[in-house]
């Protein structure tokens, strides 16, 4: 009888996502083993301008590790991000995604929602895929999970995450950290049965996004539509009332009008993420 074996890649990608100075690129460097491969400096902005991968052979096997762009830095716009995030998964699906997190400063309320935007724009199989890396190892005094004890939103973190966590010392050269780290990702492969995150993985849960977005917009411009179609009615005149129903919706550059009746006022226009609606006269002829 045959059995259906999974086969362990030749190569593991691992991609590093996390805050400004959370130490991503330090830790790529601490496992690619050569130092300034990627770019790091102790600066409140991002120093990573641009996603960027290396390899390295260790214990017989390639590992591909892909910096990011930090998330939270504010010259670094989250479009921008996006893209970058995007373009690089043209050429690498990840095996697995290091959720960076620096140790020894408090967990903020900015750092919350870097964490939360990456959940949400790499959707439900980001958290499959998993290990947090707590980085400054050695301004650890204690267990950490007497620090995690002491956080409830990052022991939440750590407990969506199916990896669970990792310590690393980016000033120690001790290469025991790293084989320890290995060791978790081919666990976690595994229990994935060797799939990776995808281009089209990635690409899904953006299309899930901006529908979320669409249907909020609509649901908000019926709103104020009923409103305005009743304003209209009453100020239609000479036929009488005049029945209205519009929706108009505009996120980023895309937008969709539909209007019936006459007259009919309906507009819709991003700002950032909210909507903002603008009236404007449109006439239907029957």
């Amino acid at each position: 009888m045959q059995r259906n074996i999974m086969e362990e890649p030749s190569i593991v990608n691992i991609m590093l996502l996390g805050s400004t100075g959370s130490g991503k690129s330090a830790s790529g460097n601490t496992i690619i083993r050569i130092r300034k491969t990627f770019k790091e400096d102790l600066s409140p902005e991002s120093v990573t301008r641009f996603c960027q991968s290396a390899q390295t052979e260790l214990d017989g096997q390639t590992i591909t590790v892909i910096d990011t762009v930090g998330l939270s830095d504010t010259s670094v716009k989250i479009k921008y991000a996006e893209s970058q995030i995007e373009n690089i998964l043209t050429l690498h699906s990840v095996d697995v995604f290091l959720l960076v997190i620096r140790l020894g400063e408090t967990f903020t309320e900015e750092n919350s929602k870097v964490v939360k935007w990456i959940k949400n724009n790499f959707g439900s199989k980001f958290s499959d895929r998993t290990i947090v890396l707590f980085t400054h190892g050695d301004q650890l005094h204690g267990p950490v999970e007497r620090y995690l004890g002491e956080c409830e939103t990052l022991r939440s973190v750590v407990d969506q995450c199916s990896g669970g966590y990792h310590v690393f010392n980016n000033k120690d050269e001790d290469r025991s950290q790293v084989t320890e780290l290995l060791k978790k990702t081919k666990s976690l492969r595994m229990k994935n049965a060797y799939k990776r995150y995808t281009e089209q993985d990635y690409k899904q849960t953006q299309n899930d996004l901006l529908l979320k977005k669409c249907v909020a917009g609509a649901a908000a411009v019926g709103a104020v539509g009923a409103g305005v179609g009743g304003v209209v009615a009453a100020a239609g005149g000479g036929g009488g009332a005049t029945a209205m129903m519009a929706t108009a919706f505009t996120v980023g550059k895309a937008a969709v009008i539909v209007a019936a009746g006459s007259p009919a006022l309906a507009a819709a226009a991003a700002v950032g993420s909210g909507v903002i609606f603008l009236a404007k006269k449109y006439r239907y002829k029957k």
